[in-house]
């Protein structure tokens, strides 16, 4: 049985940064997506936290991909 201090630290390997950050953007995008007309507590609970890996994964891909296509872009009107 898990210790109640280790609640939330299931991240303990290589990757760990990559999905606290996804679970913090999509935690802060669904808190905004309500306009902060619910508590941030309610975003960030563990029965949330794949969805909001989810949604901080898909936004930090499409920033990845805005990035590039805005380069290519670029890249392209200079020539």
């Amino acid at each position: 049985m898990k210790n109640s201090k280790d609640k939330f630290n299931h991240h303990i390997n290589s990757g760990s940064g990559e999905l606290h950050t996804s679970e913090w953007l999509g935690a802060i995008i669904r808190y905004l997506f309500f306009l902060g007309r619910k508590k941030f507590d309610s975003f960030y609970t563990e029965k949330q936290l794949l969805l909001n890996a989810l949604i901080g994964w898909l936004f930090k891909l499409i920033l990845l991909f805005g990035g590039i296509y805005l380069i290519l872009l670029y890249l392209e009107s200079s020539m």
